[in-house]
């Protein structure tokens, strides 16, 4: 059991090693691309709540923050009067713990801030359809 850890440590620090922060393979990656690198593992693109353990992101622009209807959000975001827009998306993005103490939320921000730029316009432009 103890080996199996081992090796999955060596193998994800070797892979994060070998590719780098996400900026150097991102530089011109599109919103959605960059979802799919930074967002996808644990949100939903729609608008209903799924497996993943992140709410979904669908309908995002000016939503208020810890308001989908099935998720269970801390009561930190839940009482939160964010609603969101590209300062408060970027905000979260780059420290969401700073933004609320006590979210959930673990991320690691690998992006740019042009790459946010680009990943929070599309959240709040193409998926609010």
């Amino acid at each position: 059991m103890m080996a199996r850890v081992i090796v999955k440590v060596l193998v994800t620090t070797v892979t994060v090693l070998t590719l780098g922060p996400i900026s150097s393979v991102a530089d011109e990656l599109s919103g959605e691309a960059l979802y799919g690198l930074a967002c996808a593992a644990c949100h939903n693109p729609g608008h209903q709540v799924d497996h993943r353990v992140g709410p979904p992101l669908g309908k995002l622009n000016q939503r208020k923050a810890g308001s989908v209807e099935g998720y269970e959000y801390s009561a930190a975001l839940s009482a939160s009067t964010i609603h969101w827009n590209q300062a408060e998306l970027t905000g979260w993005i780059l420290d969401s713990d700073q933004r609320v103490p006590g979210s959930r939320m673990v991320y690691a921000n690998q992006l740019t801030i042009d790459e946010i730029q680009r990943l929070t316009a599309w959240l709040l432009g193409e998926q609010a359809k």
